[in-house]
């Protein structure tokens, strides 16, 4: 108004327009400018919490997704006795004794043998004029922890067969923990452990021992649609560590990608694994819980091996209140011994054999834990506890 010309009336469509609609048409425009920004940002930030939701969730399904159990097996120094009766007996198994080699008392838990002789039949060069070959009598000398691996594949033979009907292309596929440098020989080892079991000739991989229960999540990242047959073993020839054992676990997987043929069974589902920071391995049991798709409060057991500073503390921090309670809580190290970078697997195996709980069941190895859901169908679980294998 106040640059409006002295001459020209200050009345009139024109000085309205000047006055009152241009100006105001002037805010507008700019605050649409403005708004049609913002609108363009908060659209784009919508949508994009929309999709990151979606692909969240899809991961989430697909880290949830649980590899099935269909069977475990164990070759163990028990005596008579199983490994979850041991467990729940609570009596320690390792004792002052001699080990193979040196004179001082360790107190650890081993087989009594010291080796083992097994008599396989040589076919002779027949001469050109006898109809029949005669069969001579060898002795080969097998290793023993050798014969107590095939001891532990006897009872998956069944299932192994059943899985191996397909074409060999969809045969499981074997890994074997092993420590730096010790790879062929127990590759070799777990090979003539499947010929002397009689079953077929799986493909055998060695997997660094450090790995533990990482090797299912390894497995489920790969995607494959085979079944994994995990051996692990512990053995010491000479100084073993104060509180060890000795033995070997063998636990079949697979991830659910093909019907499983009648005669082979879940025994449990075992979500993927986890491996935490020790000093904050808290998180490491939250996330467990998060991809075994549980809430923290429904684990209602925990089996723990070599279990880290402020184990309870951890597990009260990860609101697993009922689990950190002694009375939940079963020791498997404790009562056979420290089975090395396989304690997770004989966990798994010791959960299996003791049946359906009332909830799941969580997996303790160090760092590493896992959730563990046992299928009440199927509890049964096989074992070979037998100190003398059958030649």
């Amino acid at each position: 108004m106040l640059l409006w010309p002295k001459s020209q009336a200050a009345s009139g469509a024109w000085f309205w327009f000047c006055c009152v609609a241009a100006p105001n048409g002037m805010f507008l425009i700019l605050f649409a400018i403005e708004r049609a920004g913002y609108e363009g940002l908060w659209y784009r930030a919508y949508w994009r919490n929309h999709h990151r939701s979606q692909w969240l969730a899809s991961r989430l399904r697909t880290a949830q997704k649980p590899l099935q159990v269909l069977g475990v097996s164990y070759c163990l120094p028990l005596g008579e006795q199983t490994l979850a009766s041991a467990v729940v007996a609570g009596k320690r198994l390792p004792k002052p004794q001699l080990p193979r080699t040196g004179s001082a008392l360790v107190v650890h838990s081993r087989f009594e043998e010291a080796n083992w002789t097994v008599y396989e039949p040589v076919m002779s060069d027949p001469d050109p004029g006898e109809e029949h070959i005669e069969a001579e009598q060898t002795s080969q000398q097998i290793s023993l922890l050798t014969l107590k691996i095939a001891q532990a594949l006897e009872p998956l033979e069944k299932s192994l067969r059943a899985l191996t009907r397909y074409e060999q292309v969809w045969w499981p596929q074997v890994r074997v923990l092993s420590a730096h440098g010790g790879e062929q020989t127990d590759v070799a080892r777990v090979t003539e452990a499947l010929r002397i079991a009689g079953l077929p000739p799986l493909e055998v991989h060695a997997t660094p021992a450090s790995d533990g229960l990482m090797v299912a999540d390894a497995w489920l990242d790969a995607k494959e649609a085979r079944p994994l047959l995990i051996v692990a073993t512990a053995w010491h020839e000479a100084g073993p560590p104060e509180g060890s054992a000795e033995g070997c676990v063998a636990v079949l997987l697979t991830a659910g990608y093909f019907r499983l043929p009648d005669t082979v069974k879940v025994a449990a589902l075992l979500h993927r694994p986890v491996a935490g920071l020790a000093a904050e391995v808290e998180y490491g049991f939250a996330n467990a819980a998060i991809w075994g798709n549980a809430d923290s409060a429904s684990i209602v057991r925990a089996w723990i091996t070599r279990p880290v500073d402020g184990c309870d503390k951890a597990l009260r921090a990860a609101r697993m209140n009922a689990i950190a309670k002694d009375a939940a809580q079963r020791r498997p190290d404790r009562i056979v011994g420290d089975f090395g970078h396989g304690n997770g697997w004989l966990s798994v195996a010791a959960a299996i054999e003791s049946g359906a709980a009332d909830g799941p069941q969580l997996v303790i190895d160090g760092v590493q834990s896992a959730l563990l859901h046992i299928t009440p169908a199927t509890t049964n679980t096989n074992r070979n506890t037998d100190d003398r294998p059958q030649a």
